[in-house]
């Protein structure tokens, strides 16, 4: 079973990733912002990061980066969820380590395809 970090500021985005996903097998667990989520990898090792983009704080593009470069996240394979479609900012999210990009709002077939490739 693969264990998977979300990291949002919005606790329905969360509620919605960790129900979807909880439901089709996967471990999941929730942070709020990057801080949490940083201490969370230092502590555990997780398959797959889902990281919203826009947060108070550091972004999810720079907590990428970040988690890449950490011990237990360098093989994470990483999701952007974001309201943003820009290809600039999806070139950035590449660049950082970032392996997939889902618009919100998403529906919850796309979620459980996108994680399934992974």
């Amino acid at each position: 079973m693969k264990k998977i970090l979300a990291v949002d500021d919005a606790p329905t985005v969360l509620k919605i990733v960790e129900f979807t996903l909880t439901d089709e097998g996967y471990e999941v667990k929730t942070a709020e912002n990057a801080e949490i989520a940083k201490k969370m990898i230092e502590a555990e090792v997780f398959d797959i990061g889902i990281f919203d983009v826009n947060m108070p704080g550091q972004n999810g593009i720079d907590l990428t980066r970040d988690v890449k470069a950490m011990p237990n996240g360098k093989n994470m394979k990483i999701i952007m969820v974001t309201t943003e479609s820009g290809e600039d900012l999806k070139t950035a999210g590449q660049k950082a380590g970032a392996v997939g990009w889902l618009v919100k709002p998403f529906e919850s077939e796309d979620l459980i395809e996108l994680v399934g490739l992974l």
